[in-house]
């Protein structure tokens, strides 16, 4: 049988609640390497922010996988965010002609209790393209928070 790793849903909807995630593409396929395909994944996951009223604090979408640090609102929870979210993406991705199932089961979070966490965490996510040598500068990956102008 499996075991459940995630904390309690009651956890994942706490307004004060801010939640590290990482998501990643199933076979970890390269499939945002491709601009159109990222493209979506950003604008998916800002249209979807507003309208659950989540948080993001950061956000970057590699090539294979996705980082968020988000806060859920009283009308979304992290947990069903991040899987209406995914949801979204895909169906945006099948339009667009990819086939099959585009994630991995589940994600991968972490709960930022100090505010020092959550400001590692956005740096993390941040430099995620410049440790992979994908930019020399955060701010210069198109499919990041780090490239918002309220980022710089």
């Amino acid at each position: 049988m499996r075991r459940c790793h995630r904390l309690p849903r009651a956890a994942y909807a706490d307004l004060a609640a801010v939640c590290s995630v990482c998501v990643a593409v199933k076979g970890r396929r390269a499939i945002f390497a491709d601009a159109p395909a990222a493209r979506v994944a950003v604008d998916v996951l800002k249209g979807h922010a507003v309208a659950t009223g989540v948080r993001v604090y950061a956000f970057c979408v590699m090539p294979d996988h996705v980082h968020l640090v988000v806060s859920p609102s009283a009308a979304c929870d992290s947990i069903a965010f991040v899987w209406q979210w995914k949801n979204l993406v895909q169906r945006e991705l099948w339009r667009l002609g990819l086939t099959g199932s585009i994630w991995q089961t589940g994600f991968w979070d972490r709960f930022l209790r100090r505010p020092e966490a959550i400001h590692e965490a956005i740096r993390y996510v941040h430099d995620n393209p410049v440790r992979a040598a994908l930019v020399v500068e955060a701010r210069m990956y198109a499919f990041s928070s780090a490239a918002e102008p309220e980022a710089a």
